[in-house]
């Protein structure tokens, strides 16, 4: 794997085998085909835009430039509730004795007079560990069920997105302990309580919800492949993935690789965003170790993207297939915080959150920072490249936002 570091700013280039092992039968379109039918059938579903920013395309010398603003997504800032809702309403499902219903009417199979009765009787609730927005997406899709949540909170948890949770009805306990130590938790929890964890972090002896988990983020790129297909520009060339565990990035990798080849086009390279000082899925990547673990409570902004332990069910995928791997520091969110804002002149607007604008931000340094060159070269941008971001949050802690907007986290005076 050959590395450069560049402004703090250090980018790992994968080197994909020639022949790739099959995709997972659980990833491969046929067992994704119902997921967008159901989420079609959720309360405020809509197809989240896709944003061209041809301003910032021109003046980085490459094609196009789109985002996927992923903050519009069912009112709750973040993409997170499409895994979340689709795994709990597959596991009510089958409690319930409904999945023929299921598969034909998505959420009125789970809200008939009958159903309501049987979930009564069976008393089930779900319980999760979170940085902030897949607790509300559970938190949500519970109280769309008539199912109780118990959520479990990371040391550093900020107090807005503890409080979104409970506004949802949700029981919410702030740990005082790394994530990876708050999922231990919650996973101990939901086993003495006989509650339904859901968690995207792949435990021992537990994978199957996991995969649901990262299905439902199928939603996303079939919205997508439609906007491309209706878009008068390019196909995109590079994908900037944000990654935590890597579920959500390993996942739409699977998605959108096997859709381009559906439809004849070249595969893209895919670029894996971690925070620098938590970058456990680059670190997996370049170990050969699935399970490499960054311990402790580390520090950044990003804290959707804070976790310590990648996806065990995924990050193979993402290491055999990821065209590179980026280390971020703080400032490159800032900075796609501050472009998404404030976009040159004639660019579309929207509010990026720390955790959603990483890809941005890497993606519009590279482009405008002539310092970054060699990391531009190394990825492989040029005027024919059409550069895609998932915005996959709002301003979820409204203070982060504004004070990234008066210039904190600023760009080091080198790259001034």
């Amino acid at each position: 794997m050959q590395t450069n570091d560049l402004y703090q700013i250090k980018i790992y280039r994968n080197q994909p085998p020639a022949a790739p092992a099959a995709w997972p039968d659980w990833l491969q379109p046929k067992r994704t085909a119902l997921v967008q039918q159901f989420h079609q059938t959720l309360p405020q579903y809509q197809p989240t835009p896709l944003l061209s920013l041809p301003n910032l395309a021109a003046a980085g010398g490459v094609q196009q430039v789109l985002v996927k603003d992923e903050a519009k997504r069912f009112g709750l800032n973040a993409f997170k509730a499409l895994g979340s809702s689709w795994a709990m309403a597959c596991l009510l499902a089958e409690r319930l004795d409904v999945q023929e219903a299921f598969q034909q009417n998505g959420l009125a199979a789970l809200q008939t007079e009958a159903a309501k009765q049987k979930l009564q009787q069976q008393n089930i609730a779900f319980c999760t560990a979170t940085d902030g927005n897949h607790g509300r997406g559970l938190a949500w899709a519970a109280q769309l069920f008539g199912c109780p949540a118990h959520v479990y909170m990371p040391a550093g948890t900020e107090p807005e997105r503890l409080q979104n949770i409970a506004a949802l009805g949700a029981e919410v306990c702030c740990t005082g302990l790394s994530y990876d130590e708050s999922v231990a938790l919650a996973a101990s929890q939901a086993q003495a309580n006989g509650w339904l964890l859901v968690q995207d972090t792949s435990l021992p002896d537990y994978t199957a919800i996991p995969q649901l988990i990262i299905q439902g983020y199928s939603t996303i790129a079939a919205e997508l492949l439609e906007q491309i297909k209706a878009q008068s520009g390019g196909v995109p060339s590079h994908i900037f993935l944000q990654a935590g565990v890597g579920s959500m990035a390993g996942g739409m990798l699977a998605f959108l690789a096997q859709a381009f080849a559906d439809q004849g086009w070249p595969q893209p390279n895919f670029i894996i965003v971690e925070p620098s000082e938590v970058a456990c899925c680059a670190l997996a990547a370049q170990t050969g170790n699935m399970q490499a673990q960054i311990a402790g409570v580390q520090q950044t902004i990003m804290a959707g993207l804070n976790c310590g332990t990648p996806c065990s069910v995924i990050m193979p995928l993402l290491a055999e297939r990821a065209a590179a791997f980026a280390a971020c520091p703080d400032f490159v969110a800032a900075h796609g915080m501050r472009l998404a804002a404030n976009p040159l002149p004639g660019d579309p607007a929207f509010v990026a959150g720390e955790s959603g604008a990483p890809g941005l931000g890497l993606a519009a340094l590279l482009l405008q920072k002539p310092q970054l060159k060699p990391l531009r070269q190394m990825l492989g941008l040029d005027a024919a490249s059409v550069l895609l971001c998932l915005n996959t949050e709002g301003d979820t802690v409204p203070r982060i936002w504004q004070q990234a907007q008066a210039g904190a986290w600023p760009l080091p005076p080198e790259l001034n």
